[in-house]
């Protein structure tokens, strides 16, 4: 491989520090998903065994974060310095592995471009996830590694960064493997005791790293029960030894195509790289298919193992693969150019990656400038709750409110029935009702980016909780909307309001699996409000009604026919649907 020009440098040196200002347009204003707020929490105190981050720790991410920490940074903002500055490290030390793989000059620029331009990985690069230190860690170890086949130093120095990564996340291990395998093939050759120092280096950085994460959660024994508990929720409920895990053919598309909800433009991609794929083949230019070698087994464990309604996030890890080999379809494809091969190659890659940066630009700024629901949500509590208010919230935010709400006694459920009617009392959840204070997070494009949760979030008085009891199933939810199903009968109190109650319902039918529309009643303190038919599947009903005074209300619905979708061979819910509540608000009125 010929040494990059001084122009080359020079130009390699300019797209490095446009590249890297862009990663500010992704800086997150305030953390969102779950997985962060844990990792806020090991910022704080940590504890695997806590939780506090999960399993197996992530120690030196974690690390670093805490030496940002030591100057008064705030938990969050150390650990989203420390994912900024790795992801302003990806575009050179991707043209670097480019380069190691056989690409030429322009292509390995424009693998990187598409790269750092993914949505993926430009959002994340704003987040406090660890993935994108990770994956910039693994690119660099595995150039290092590749180069360390004619430098021995280097070979020495991508063992170290080989194992820094490993000690950031795992899978650094498993993109690294066959850089790894074929530098020490050549190595060993010339000298076995660089070999040797080189694995005692990574493996005592590895063995530092989690022998420090076991010393800082409580003991050993603790800390490998809770590696055990995690690896058996993976295997579980995350892997497709799990019973509700969509098919693997189906989420191959998901996981190696439509890795973002861009379908038409991520199968561009894929489709080039594809194309790489066959010519290399053709060409038997194998030194091309290096980041298939790289990249694909980790793709293959993530498809295998890991939880589909992160793939935004966890292919962070491998569409380096999908960039580099895609480019490489270019320039054979732009070779037809002549001359105008640069050119051509070049706006092939602005006519894929333009319509990505145009679909991303809303979600970054949504994320940059606006709280998070769940943020928002804590804030408000903090600025509205009383310093000893009672405070209710779903297990679904309980690291949310770890992380937001140091201090302030808490109380989790999962049930309605587990909050207690305490006066002043506060619940945080995500619940469709007219009493809520509600924050919302507009859903694209994140929704196909990140996790698709926690875009809507609600405080409500513990006085207005709506309490249902008998005839009614627990709460569902697709990440965006929330539903609860009701049997042929279902009861429900309501508190007391001044005065007159504004009641309002929406709710489904499922008329399509019924013999004919069924007829409903809706009884409110035992008198009869309405008895209808529906006409359509959707149906809205309110009522101005008077309160009873300091007592609860009841409420009472009827269904004269339920379907039953196991029964009826359309899926395997065995349970009586009778109508799907989506929407109850029940607030005094105003005249």
């Amino acid at each position: 491989m010929e040494p990059l020009t001084p122009l080359q440098k020079r130009v390699v040196l300019a797209l490095t520090i446009l590249v890297g200002l862009t990663r500010f347009l992704a800086v997150a204003h305030s953390l969102w998903d779950w997985d962060e707020a844990l990792f806020v929490l090991g910022v704080r105190d940590y504890d695997v065994t806590q939780h506090q981050p999960h399993p197996p720790g992530y120690p030196l991410f974690i690390l670093a974060a805490k030496f940002f920490h030591l100057f008064g940074i705030p938990e969050y903002r150390s650990l989203q310095i420390v994912v900024l500055l790795s992801a302003m490290t990806l575009f050179p030390a991707l043209v670097a592995l480019a380069r190691e793989c056989g690409f030429d000059f322009w292509t390995s620029l424009c693998g990187a471009t598409i790269f750092t331009f993914l949505p993926n990985v430009w959002v994340h690069g704003g987040t406090a996830f660890s993935d994108v230190p990770a994956s910039a860690l693994a690119l660099l170890s595995s150039a290092l590694l590749l180069r360390g086949r004619r430098d021995a130093r280097a070979y020495l120095l991508g063992a170290i960064v080989l194992a820094i990564g490993a000690g950031v996340r795992p899978q650094n291990l498993v993109i690294g493997f066959v850089p790894a395998v074929l530098a020490t093939i050549v190595r060993a050759r010339e000298s076995l005791r660089v070999v040797i120092v080189a694995i005692v280096l990574g493996a005592a950085i590895v063995i530092a790293s989690y022998g420090g994460a076991v010393l800082a959660s409580t003991t050993l024994s603790e800390y490998a029960g809770a590696i055990e508990r995690q690896s058996q929720w993976v295997h579980d409920v995350d892997s497709y030894h799990s019973p509700i895990r969509p098919p693997l053919i189906d989420l191959a598309k998901m996981f190696f195509v439509k890795f973002v909800a861009q379908k038409r433009l991520t199968i561009a991609l894929a489709a080039l790289a594809l194309l790489s794929i066959v010519i290399s083949i053709a060409t038997r230019n194998w030194r091309k298919l290096l980041p298939l070698a790289i990249f694909g087994p980790f793709a293959i464990l993530a498809w295998l193992n890991l939880d589909f309604s992160c793939i935004g996030r966890y292919s962070v890890g491998y569409v380096a693969m999908h960039a580099l080999l895609a480019a490489d379809a270019m320039g054979v494809i732009a070779v037809y150019a002549g001359r105008y091969r640069v050119v051509a190659q070049t706006m092939m890659l602005l006519a894929l990656m333009g319509p990505f940066v145009r679909w991303t630009w809303r979600g970054l700024t949504i994320q940059r400038t606006t709280d998070s629901p769940p943020a928002a949500a804590m804030r408000w509590i903090r600025e509205h709750a009383a310093p000893d208010a009672p405070l209710f919230i779903h297990g679904g935010y309980r690291p949310h409110a770890e992380a937001l709400l140091p201090g302030r006694a808490k109380q989790y459920f999962e049930r309605d029935e587990d909050v207690a009617t305490l006066h002043g009392g506060w619940v945080v959840d995500a619940r469709s009702s007219g009493a809520a204070v509600t924050f919302r997070r507009e859903r694209r494009p994140l929704a196909g980016i990140m996790r698709d949760r926690w875009f809507e979030v609600s405080v409500l008085p513990v006085s207005n909780l709506v309490r249902f009891g008998a005839g009614w199933y627990d709460r569902e939810t697709d990440g965006e909307r929330v539903w609860r199903w009701m049997m042929r009968e279902g009861v429900a109190t309501l508190p007391p309001v001044e005065g007159n109650g504004r009641f309002v319902l929406r709710f489904g039918v499922p008329l399509e699996s019924l013999p004919h529309p069924p007829s409903i009643e809706v009884w409110f303190n035992g008198a009869l409000l309405e008895r209808f038919t529906p006409t359509a599947p959707d149906v809205e009903k309110s009522w101005l009604l008077p309160s009873r005074r300091g007592a609860l209300n009841d409420l009472r619905i009827t269904t004269s026919d339920v379907a039953n979708p196991k029964k009826l061979g359309t899926s395997d819910d065995s349970r009586d649907l009778g109508l799907r509540l989506t929407y109850l608000s029940w607030t005094a009125a105003t005249r």
